[in-house]
């Protein structure tokens, strides 16, 4: 029942297009499933014997392919509502999931309404109760996340963001590519200890430590893109140029938890990344040609790439010039043990209009986000956009990127601001607007763009405003001033605040659940709700 109410509400809510252009597809209704994992989610029946799984809530959830499964990285992982990090026989030191579906049983998507939401199979340690927890060979505890992950068809892989940084006192120290700032320093754990955060911050700051490793290396600081959207020179906008460490991980084929093979990527301008793989692509021929071929990669053929979009953070502030522009780039395909990881950035277009790409990262530029202006260089018009997710839509001929939502912004010590938005954006967390919560759509012929401007896909609300949104009876989204029958329950941890409120973060579109209907498409997707604490699922019809 309360599944068809949220249905019933989010098809109430159809977008109006404001600002599109005739060529652009439009949204004309968003319906919430359903929860899909976590908090109120229909455990799979193999999480409920022998041993029921003890996992209670979950967030993100990024897809592929993979043999006729389809495979979910999930992010911070809790056993029980109070908050214990799944796998405790780890002491915390892992606490990402991971599952599954079936598409043998679940390749049709029209099956999928409210009420009849597929299972997602956790993975859990055998002969236990524990649900098992992503481990690419160095710690993943609270904040360290998968991004994403694909498929050759034979093996599997994951990108996986550490949160950490790399200390350094000459630009040397840090490559070609980025540029030392002596001046910074941290807050948390130095930057060569793998557990917790490591949180840049100018030096002189109250509670910044000059030395940014744990031997205490005097005069060092972090490496930085000052080439990034997001920099600038003051305090705010160079820390948010750091850069951070991400992996990419070889899946073991006898134990699912483990990656192995580890490569490293310092980049600033892809910390907040997403990827697909795609059937075949050269850099040297336009896109849509007979040599580009946007599917999914099937496992066969030397042009198989993968594609990689990335920003360099979470929450922009655009009230200081401080966008979240994005950024394009492409690797062949990895083959398995010993692979290559050599991305090739897109640097602008040729003089004959043509996309031109580098090996250096500091030739990356940001791609442009208006396609109603041509040759006009548009930046990215809100400051949140949370993680995104692009796709290939077959039937429209398009590149469609969801992104976007709502963040939290209640005070809470040591966060005294902005509370968890101020983990983003800083001391200048107060300037972040953010906005009716929305996650939005933009779409592109190539997937470097021109993008389209953006549209609602789906209001999560303003919580300044009870009952706005999803925020009401018979949303998904908790809001401590809705507590009639039917409101979102509450998660009770001891982390969130009194006045906690949930929002829609990492919206993750589901390739093999796009579908043609009417005129257009159906789109299904996923996307976390914060507070309750879960992952739902949704279905959008998108027209041409």
């Amino acid at each position: 029942m309360r599944a068809a109410r949220n249905e019933t509400l989010a098809l109430a809510a159809i977008v109006l297009c404001v600002g599109t252009s005739a060529a652009d597809p439009t949204i004309t209704g968003t319906a919430v499933l359903g929860p899909f994992t976590g908090h109120d989610a229909v455990l799979h029946p193999d999480n409920v014997s022998p041993r029921k799984i003890e996992y209670y809530g979950t967030d993100l959830g990024f897809s592929y392919e993979h043999r006729g499964r389809l495979e979910f990285l999930f992010g911070d992982s809790w056993a029980t509502e109070a908050y214990a990090p799944i796998q405790a026989s780890t002491a915390g030191r892992y606490d990402d999931a991971f599952g599954w579906i079936d598409l043998a049983e679940w390749r049709d998507a029209s099956r999928i309404t409210p009420g009849h939401v597929p299972p997602v199979r956790i993975g859990q340690n055998p002969g236990t109760t524990e649900a098992s927890a992503i481990d690419p060979g160095h710690v993943m505890d609270l904040g360290k996340t998968p991004m994403g992950g694909f498929s050759n068809g034979a093996r599997e892989f994951g990108v996986f963001n550490s949160t950490k940084p790399r200390a350094c006192r000459t630009d040397a120290e840090c490559g070609d590519e980025l540029s030392c700032d002596s001046g910074l320093g941290y807050v948390g754990t130095p930057a060569d200890v793998e557990q917790s955060l490591t949180i840049a911050c100018v030096d002189g700051d109250p509670a910044c430590n000059p030395d940014t490793t744990a031997a205490g290396a005097t005069g060092s600081g972090f490496c930085v893109d000052r080439t990034s959207t997001i920099w600038a020179a003051t305090p705010a906008g160079r820390v948010s140029g750091v850069a951070l460490v991400q992996r990419i991980g070889l899946r073991d084929l006898a134990d699912p938890r483990r990656y192995t093979d580890v490569r490293t990527w310092l980049t600033s301008k892809f910390v907040n990344m997403t990827v697909r793989s795609v059937g075949a692509f050269s850099a040297d021929a336009a896109a849509g040609t007979p040599a580009s071929d946007f599917r999914p990669a099937s496992g066969s053929g030397g042009a198989q790439r993968v594609f990689i979009w990335g920003r360099p953070g979470f929450v922009g502030v655009g009230a200081s010039s401080r966008t979240l522009g994005v950024y394009f780039a492409y690797v062949d395909m990895p083959g398995g043990p010993g692979f290559a990881w050599q991305p090739r950035f897109y640097a602008g277009a040729n003089a004959d209009g043509t996309a031109r790409f580098s090996s250096h990262e500091r030739e990356a530029v940001p791609l442009d986000l208006d396609a109603a202006q041509p040759g006009v260089q548009a930046a990215e018009v809100h400051d949140v956009v949370n993680q995104m997710s692009v796709a290939w839509v077959e039937p429209l001929h398009k590149w469609v990127m969801f992104y976007g939502g709502g963040m939290i912004r209640l005070p809470s010590p040591p966060l005294a601001l902005c509370g968890v938005l101020q983990v983003f954006a800083g001391r200048e967390c107060q300037a972040v607007v953010v906005g009716n919560g929305a996650v939005r759509m933009r779409t592109a012929d190539s997937p470097w763009g021109p993008w389209s401007l953006p549209q609602d896909v789906i209001v999560g609300g303003d919580p300044s405003l009870a009952g706005s949104g999803l925020y009401g009876v018979g949303g998904v989204l908790h809001h401590p001033q809705c507590t009639a029958p039917g409101c979102a329950t509450h998660s009770r941890t001891p982390h969130y605040a009194a006045g906690e409120y949930g929002f829609l973060y990492s919206a993750n579109i589901i390739e093999q659940w796009i579908t043609p209907a009417g005129r257009g498409v159906d789109v299904l997707w996923n996307a976390s709700t914060w507070d309750p604490y879960r992952v739902v699922l949704l279905r959008t019809r998108i027209e041409p």
